[in-house]
């Protein structure tokens, strides 16, 4: 981009050239250090790019060659500026918007963040702000090896860090850790416990006395695997206790009970559509034009368009587009057959949405009823899942059994 900028503001010129010697006349003009570029072959010759400098220099080339040029374009700014010489207040806000550009491509205006799973983006930028990288920071002040080692000793489940600015944007590239494996603290005494009522299906215990077996039907809360052992001895009852585990599946029964109407209003959309726009100027948001939609019902859909200069770089300014499109509600009836498919998918979703991934569904039972203007739903679920749950041995209850009434 720079290098474009830099052709725009020195100013150049597009030749086409011809003669049986165009090829003798390019070598000489390079050879003599004349850059040109964006050589490109016409049915008549060739056509270049060259700066104005270089052009002044060319008259002699081609009398050795004996080839002809003429200009078939003007670029750049001091042609712009010997057009309108005249005109100065216009000169003055072209050179005050190069500046103001140039001005603003000396800050990050986009951090991009890639890679990050269980570190959340927020927490990255929080971190970042405090360290001095933060939307509008002076790029140059940015210290990015700092920065990385910073966020690397913060962050211990990062693995590899990379952190880059290009132009307006700065990259942070990261690779998080492998999860840690959970560790089972086998210091603190401990129950496992039922975390749901079920009927117990299976149960395998690695540490602790079952206090339960399959088939057992069991309340939340209810002792599953005690990690109490009392033995005998002549000296009298003595009792160990261990960090009970214990992995316990039961069966267990869920209702979903809904409603689907079978009357319903559908949204039916006129064609009409406005729309408004806004543009956000360093996070200030400022509206155009605004005025009443006008219409009763409407859905509004938003479309946001970051002004930027390049893939790197972006600017603080962005086009707000809102749309409002126009619909008029129809009431409309579904039949029955539709609304038990609906009920199904219905059924379906919030299976999907309100159980466990690991819970295996052994069943779904499913009642309709039917009514004059809707469907009841009915369903019963059956699941097999995992109701275990650790229950710390309270203290009050190792003192009672610690005591010789006990």
């Amino acid at each position: 981009m720079f290098l474009w900028l830099w052709k725009i503001l020195r100013g150049y010129v597009t030749i086409d050239v011809t003669g049986f010697t165009v090829e003798r006349f390019i070598n000489m003009a390079a050879h003599k250090g004349v850059y040109l570029w964006d050589v490109t072959y016409t049915p008549s010759g060739v056509r270049m790019n060259v700066s104005i400098e270089g052009f002044k220099r060319l008259r002699e080339y081609a009398h050795k060659t004996k080839c002809k040029f003429r200009i078939r374009r003007k670029n750049g700014l001091p042609f712009l500026f010997y057009r309108y010489r005249k005109r100065k207040i216009l000169i003055s806000g072209v050179l005050f918007s190069v500046v103001f550009i140039y001005l603003l491509s000396c800050f990050v205006w986009l951090i991009d963040i890639k890679g990050n799973d269980r570190i959340t983006r927020e927490q990255l930028l929080a971190f970042c702000a405090s360290r001095g990288l933060h939307i509008g920071t002076f790029k140059y002040k940015i210290n990015n090896k700092q920065l990385k080692t910073d966020l690397m000793n913060n962050f211990h489940n990062i693995s590899w860090l990379d952190i880059h600015i290009k132009g307006t944007r700065a990259a942070i590239q990261l690779t998080e850790t492998i999860p840690e494996p959970q560790l089972i603290d086998k210091t603190t005494p401990c129950n496992i416990i039922a975390a749901k009522d079920g009927l117990i299906t299976g149960i395998a215990t690695s540490a602790g006395k079952p206090m339960v077996k399959r088939d057992d039907v069991v309340r939340a809360g209810d002792i599953l695997v005690s990690g109490e052992f009392i033995t005998e001895s002549d000296n009298g009852s003595i009792t160990k206790r261990v960090h009970a585990y214990s992995e316990v599946w039961a069966k267990m029964y869920n209702e979903i009970n809904f409603e689907v109407s079978l009357t319903y209003d559908e949204k039916v959309y006129t064609g009409n559509k406005k729309k408004m726009f806004s543009v956000q100027l360093f996070g200030r948001n400022y509206e155009l034009f605004h005025t009443n939609v006008g219409y009763a019902d409407y859905v509004r859909s938003v479309k946001h368009t970051q002004i930027s200069f390049g893939e790197d770089y972006p600017m603080p300014i962005i086009w707000l587009t809102y749309t409002y499109r126009e619909f008029v509600p129809v009431a409309r009836t579904r039949g029955v057959d539709e609304a038990r498919d609906l009920a199904e998918k219905m059924v379906n979703a919030r299976i999907i949405r309100e159980f466990d991934f690991a819970a295996d569904i052994i069943d779904k039972s499913v009642a309709l009823q039917e009514t004059p203007d809707k469907l009841i739903v009915k369903a019963l679920i059956t699941t097999n899942e995992r109701i275990d749950k650790e229950a710390p041995i309270s203290q009050q209850a190792r003192e009672i059994t610690d005591s010789p009434e006990t």
